[in-house]
Formats: structure tokens, sequence, C-alpha cells
């Protein structure tokens, strides 16, 4: 288990270490730190290529730690991709409730209340607490600018979405830019007499 923390810790991708951590998920005693510690990140390096089998991980490290705020994320991870939504929303619930400071909980969980449920208001505490947390990743600032703008917030959603977007925008943060943008436009068009010389 040392060897396998000590290089995860020095960025080896856990799919590397797959192998070795199926080794200590079955030879270590049941319910022991080193088999916790083998199911969380085996099921986390497995979770996005085999969610199914990472959903079945997470659940067997549940049933003897169930207060393990990493399995509950990770079984919500692989239910949304399952397309499980609404039970995703719940696992995520748990993580969160677990450890309320995780700013990747409170983005996965608002996205999903967002883009899932249609609760774009209910989104928005989380995403802007993950977006506070994380103000740099623009993936986090999508996400809370998409729930403000589906919640008639157009304004204050370009604003994050502009700062986040300096260094460049995926087609999609495009589309989502340009769909606020219009959001945002007045109700009612200028007539010719309010608009610049160079416009008429």
């Amino acid at each position: 288990m040392r060897d396998v923390a000590r290089a995860l810790w020095a960025g080896e991708s856990a799919e590397v270490l797959v192998g070795n951590l199926v080794v200590l998920a079955r030879e270590a005693e049941e319910g022991s730190t080193v088999w916790r510690f083998a199911h969380r990140e085996l099921a986390l390096a497995v979770s996005e290529i085999d969610p199914w089998r990472a959903s079945l991980l997470a659940r067997r490290l549940l049933e003897l730690a169930p207060t393990d705020h990493v399995g509950w994320a990770t079984l919500a991870l692989a239910q949304s991709l399952l397309g499980n939504l609404a039970y995703a929303v719940r696992c995520y619930e748990r993580a969160i409730g677990l450890s309320p400071h995780q700013p990747r909980y409170a983005h996965n969980l608002g996205h999903l209340y967002d883009v899932a449920l249609d609760l774009p208001e209910k989104a928005i505490p989380l995403l802007e607490r993950a977006h506070r947390a994380e103000p740099r990743c623009a993936h986090v600032a999508a996400s809370y600018a998409h729930a403000l703008g589906r919640a008639g917030r157009p304004d204050e959603a370009l604003t994050v979405l502009r700062v986040a977007l300096r260094g460049g925008a995926t087609r999609d943060q495009a589309a989502l830019l340009a769909w606020l943008e219009k959001q945002a436009e007045p109700a009612f068009p200028r007539t010719p007499s309010s608009m610049p010389q160079s416009a008429r």
C-alpha cells in the first residue's frame, strides 16, 4: 500500500497501478485500512472506463465504510456515467454531507441539479462555492455561468464566463457564451435614432 500511495503521490496514474491495486484488494483483510484503500483507489481508477465495475467496488467499500466520502463520490460519478442521474445526485449529496468543503463534489452536484434535475436555482450556491475554490477553472466557471443563465441572470453569467475564457474557449464554452450574450440582449431592439452614426 505504501508503494502504491507513494506512486500516486508522485503523479503516477491510478490506471497504471490497477494490477497492484487488484492484488491489494484481494490479499488484504476485508475491512482493513489496506483493503479500503485498494477498493477506493481501484474504483476511482476504473470509474470512467468501466463504471459498472467501479459501482460494484464502491458499493462494497461503502458496505463496510459508510462514511467514506470518496466512496460515495466515486459511486456518484460511476452512476452518472451509467445514466442513473437521480441516484448519482443522492450519492453526491451523501459525499458532500460527509465532506462539505470539497469543491469537486459541489461542482458535480450543482451541475446535476442544473442539467439533470432542472433546478438551476438550487445549483447556483454549490457552483458558486466551487467557482470560488477554483476560480481559474474554465470548466467550473462554465457550469456556474450555465446555471446563472438558466436562472434568468445572464449578465452575471457573462461576467463569470468572460473572465474564465480569457485564455481561450472550447466549442461548447463558445456556444454557451453566444447563448448568454443573446439572453442578455435588450428586450427591445434599439431604434435607428438611438444607434451610433456608423451603424445607420
